[in-house]
C-alpha cells in the first residue's frame, strides 16, 4: 500500500470543523475521533486496534490505542497549525538525543493534496510508566524527592540538545522573546507593583543562552516508574522555544509539584542548577510572563500577598 493510502472503509471527508466553539466541544471526543485515528494508523502502516481512548483533556484530539500507539490530529483551529510545527520539529531535534521521549512511529495527513485543511498527525509510542501526578499520589516523601532530582538530571540533559530546528528551535529564535513580551496571568492585587517588577524582557534575557525549552512540564506530560524510580517519559511538545531555562521550571514546579519547594529543591540538586541569590525573584518574573495561568492550580493561599518579594519568597524560595 502506498504511503498514506487509506482503506476505503474509513470515511472519505471528516466532519465539518468551522468554528473554536464547534472545536472545543468535540476535541477530546472519542466516538467523533476515533475513525479519523483508526484512519491514520491505517496509513502510518501500523496494526489496527482493537479499541482507542481519550487519555483525558487535551487542546488537540489524542487516541491511545491498546496496541501501544498514540495518535495526535491537529486541527486548524485552536493553533493547531502552531502546534503541529513545534511538535514535529521538536521530534526531529530531539531523535538520537537518548532522553525518554517515546519514538515517532509514522507522521502524514488525513487528507493530503486537498483545498481543505489536511488534518497532518504524528503517531507515537506510548509512554511507559505512570503519569507524575498519578505516581507522587501513591509514592512516599523519599521516593518523590528522588525522582524530582532523577527529572532534574533529565531537565539538564534536555537543555543540552543542540538547538538544530528551522523553527521555535533555532538557536536566533524571536519567537520565544515574542511570548515573553505578551505577558500571561497577572494578579489584580499586584499589578501597581508590576511594571517596576518586571525589567523589559530583553534586559531579562541578556547573557542567557537560548536552549531547548519546554514550556508545558504539568503533572500529565510526565512519566516516571516509582517502583525504581526511573524517569520514563517526557511528552507533548507543542509548547517548546529556544529560551531561556528558568522558563521551564515554571510549569513544573506550580503544576507538576504544586509549588512543593522541597521537591523543587531537589529537582534543581539533581539538574546541578547554579541558584542565585536572585533565584526566587526572576523565577516570579517568569511566572507572570508564562503563557498560562500558572497560578491557577497552586494549592496555596495566595488572597493575602500583597507584596512582590514575600510571593516570591512563599513559591520560589529554596535557599
Amino acid at each position: 500500500m502506498p504511503e498514506n493510502a487509506v482503506p476505503n472503509k474509513y470515511p472519505a471527508q471528516p466532519m465539518e470543523i468551522t468554528s473554536d466553539e464547534t472545536y472545543a466541544k468535540l476535541r477530546n471526543d472519542l466516538e467523533f475521533w476515533e475513525p479519523w485515528g483508526r484512519r491514520a494508523l491505517a496509513a502510518a502502516g501500523l496494526p489496527a486496534p482493537g479499541a482507542l481512548r481519550v487519555p483525558g483533556e487535551s487542546t488537540n484530539p489524542v487516541l491511545i490505542a491498546d496496541t501501544g500507539a498514540v495518535v495526535k490530529l491537529y486541527g486548524e483551529h485552536w493553533c493547531g497549525p502552531e502546534n503541529y510545527a513545534s511538535e514535529a520539529e521538536a521530534y526531529e531535534v530531539l531523535a538520537g538525543q537518548g532522553l525518554p521521549v517515546p519514538p515517532l512511529l509514522g507522521r502524514g495527513e488525513l487528507f493530503p493534496g486537498g483545498d481543505g485543511w489536511p488534518w497532518p498527525y504524528l503517531v507515537m509510542a506510548a509512554a511507559p510508566g505512570l503519569t507524575w501526578r498519578e505516581a507522587t499520589a501513591r509514592a512516599d516523601r523519599p521516593t518523590q524527592l528522588t525522582l524530582a532530582r532523577r527529572f532534574g538530571a533529565v531537565l539538564r540533559r534536555l537543555h543540552s540538545v543542540p538547538l538544530t530546528g528551522g523553527g521555535a528551535l533555532r538557536p536566533d529564535s524571536p519567537v520565544f522573546a515574542e511570548l515573553l513580551q505578551e505577558w500571561g496571568y497577572l494578579s489584580p492585587r499586584l499589578l501597581d507593583a508590576v511594571d517596576d517588577f518586571l525589567p523589559p524582557v530583553d534586559a531579562l534575557l541578556d547573557g542567557v543562552e537560548p536552549v531547548f525549552v519546554h514550556g508545558d512540564l504539568h503533572g500529565t506530560n510526565l512519566f516516571v516508574d516509582a517502583g525504581n524510580a526511573s524517569v520514563t517519559g517526557l511528552i507533548d511538545f507543542t509548547d517548546v522555544y529556544a529560551g531561556d531555562p528558568r522558563y521551564s521550571l515554571v510549569q513544573l514546579h506550580l503544576n507538576a509539584f504544586r509549588a512543593d519547594r522541597g521537591l523543587l529543591a531537589a529537582l534543581l540538586e539533581g539538574a546541578e542548577w547554579q541558584v542565585t541569590d536572585t533565584f526566587a525573584e526572576d523565577m516570579l518574573r517568569f511566572t507572570f510572563l508564562h503563557d498560562f495561568d500558572v497560578l491557577e492550580e497552586v494549592p496555596l493561599d495566595l488572597s493575602g500577598v500583597d507584596d512582590i518579594g514575600e510571593l516570591a519568597r512563599l513559591l520560589w524560595d529554596v535557599r
